[in-house]
């Protein structure tokens, strides 16, 4: 039986959550593969690798979410030392257009279910003075996507989130990194591209799984509170909420540009991803 310490990773079955778990196992953590069913659950653990641990949750279902709970406040509590919320999901649409039942998915998925992990894990962490809380977030938490209100809001409370729990935890040997990615190359990113998804996510280069992951190590390494993909978005980002009300001026040229990235980003090769695991519509496992 393992004593290796645990590292656990939602959306684990394909894109940025394999490739982070497929690191962790590397880097000597035992991995917690969750996804969001039984069988996408054992392929992410197969591919993970040494002993990783299946673990199927749906993380719109609050019982499912609660059940998760439980296990990392309890039975894994001692060994927790990494714990990455990265499953996603955009359903493209303008908020007229959107039903009670898709904002509470985007909601629950990306807010409301690593809120309620994330304070299960953290009084062991606290106990021990040590674990890191990471969460893959998004560019589309800081600069507003027409069409992705719902998304938006989801990962600008889950940035809000991160910063407050930070400050409570810094000088307890804790830490906190929220990852940043502008377009990145994943099931989730082709989905929406190809279904009416915002043009903005194409006005820049779209990045590969392996770029977020390469960042991913940086910040198990450094620990900082945020980290960019690319970090020139760091500047770009926060320079174009200055003004949030001169935004939509600007909207038709980056539009613009932005359609033309997404003809040649759909003419583009397919990567092969680290799991062959088949994400729904709309991509949950970003």
């Amino acid at each position: 039986m393992t004593s290796a310490q645990l590292a656990l990773v939602t959306g684990a079955a394909s894109g940025i959550g394999a490739e982070v778990a497929r690191r962790l196992t590397e880097r000597g953590f035992q991995v917690i593969a969750v996804d969001r069913n039984e069988a996408l659950a054992l392929e992410a653990a197969e591919a993970a690798g040494s002993n990783a641990i299946p673990v199927a949750c749906d993380l719109s279902n609050q019982a499912s979410v609660a059940e998760l709970c439980e296990r990392i406040s309890g039975e894994w509590s001692n060994r927790l030392e990494v714990l990455v919320c990265n499953a996603g999901i955009i359903v493209p649409s303008n908020v007229a257009d959107l039903d009670g039942a898709t904002v509470d998915r985007h909601i629950d998925i990306m807010l409301r279910a690593p809120m309620h992990m994330i304070r299960s894990a953290i009084p062991g962490m606290l106990a021990r003075r040590s674990g890191h809380i990471m969460a893959t977030v998004s560019m589309g938490g800081i600069v507003p996507m027409p069409g992705s209100s719902a998304y938006s809001a989801a990962k600008c409370g889950l940035r809000a989130f991160l910063s407050s729990l930070y400050s409570e935890v810094r000088s307890d040997g804790v830490k906190v990194s929220g990852i940043y990615p502008s377009a990145v190359d994943t099931p989730m990113l082709r989905e929406e591209a190809s279904s009416g998804g915002s043009a903005l996510n194409f006005v820049g280069d779209v990045k590969s799984i392996v770029d977020v992951a390469d960042v991913y190590e940086k910040a198990l390494d450094r620990g900082k509170l945020e980290y960019y993909v690319p970090y020139s978005d760091s500047i770009t980002g926060r320079l174009t909420t200055l003004k949030l009300s001169a935004i939509p001026r600007m909207l038709p040229m980056l539009e613009k540009i932005g359609e033309r990235g997404r003809a040649r980003f759909l003419d583009s090769p397919v990567p092969d991803t680290p799991v062959a695991g088949n994400s729904n519509r709309h991509g949950v496992s970003r």
